[in-house]
């Protein structure tokens, strides 16, 4: 079990990640509204609100126990295949980006019939 000062860190640092993503969300959708949907993979709705907020409101929202961005990663045969060694390193990130973007494809349509 951890001690109360690695928890307080463990926290702290989550509290960090969570501002962090959600100035870059918010740049990004400032930036290019599609590109932020692609790249983040969230909804129209949920874009215009995290557009909205000031930085005290990002601030509150970052200020929690729980991560509130998700890993888009969901199997390990993606993590073994987007960290083994490529022949073609310079292609790597366009492979990432392709196999990204795929499941970000198969889930659109479930998020958007949820409007």
């Amino acid at each position: 079990m951890q001690n109360i000062p690695e928890q307080d860190d463990n926290v702290q640092n989550i509290n960090d990640l969570n501002l962090s993503y959600l100035l870059l969300a918010q740049s990004l959708i400032k930036e290019d509204k599609e590109a932020a949907r692609f790249r983040l993979g969230l909804t129209e709705s949920l874009m215009d609100s995290l557009r909205n907020l000031s930085v005290p409101q990002l601030i509150k929202l970052a200020s929690t126990n729980q991560l509130i961005c998700q890993l888009r990663i969901n199997s390990e045969a993606v993590i073994d295949f987007l960290t083994k060694d490529s022949r073609i390193d310079a292609l790597q990130h366009v492979h990432t980006g392709i196999i990204l973007s795929t499941d970000l494809l198969h889930t659109l349509p479930a998020a958007e019939s949820v409007k």
